[in-house]
């Protein structure tokens, strides 16, 4: 691989990782992120790249693209990125809750049945502005 295609998925797994947590990224998860694209063959698709560049939301693209059955070099990157920072510590209460409040589980049930609904009409939006196909 050379250069050019080690900084865009350098910049692609930052951006992702962005869009998803609120915490530096490891060095070791780029390096594993880079390894396992290029393994499974995922780094020729340049959706990801397009929104990168664009500077889109990740989420919403790929919830309304997974929807329509397109995107799915991108649904892989995705859960490639989650399957490698799941299994750290410090990701660890991003994935488990430990606090049983049924009050609030409830309310953040609501709130993300809003949110997923807001993602559905934004990456729709977004898919068909920038031509996603």
């Amino acid at each position: 691989m050379d250069r050019s295609d080690q900084a865009r998925l350098d910049a692609e797994v930052r951006y992702l990782h962005d869009a998803f947590f609120s915490r530096p990224l490891a060095a070791e998860v780029v390096d594993r992120y880079i390894r396992a694209v290029r393994h499974c063959g995922l780094d020729e698709d340049r959706t990801a790249e397009k929104i990168v560049r664009s500077r889109l939301d990740a989420e919403a693209v790929e919830f309304a693209l997974r929807l329509r059955g397109r995107g799915v070099a991108l649904t892989r990157k995705i859960r490639i990125l989650f399957y490698l920072v799941e299994v750290r510590s410090d990701y660890y209460a991003d994935f488990v809750n430990e606090t049983p409040l049924f009050g609030r589980a409830l309310w953040r049930l609501a709130a993300s049945l809003a949110r997923t609904a807001w993602k559905l009409v934004k990456g729709s939006w977004l898919v068909w502005r920038h031509g996603f196909g």
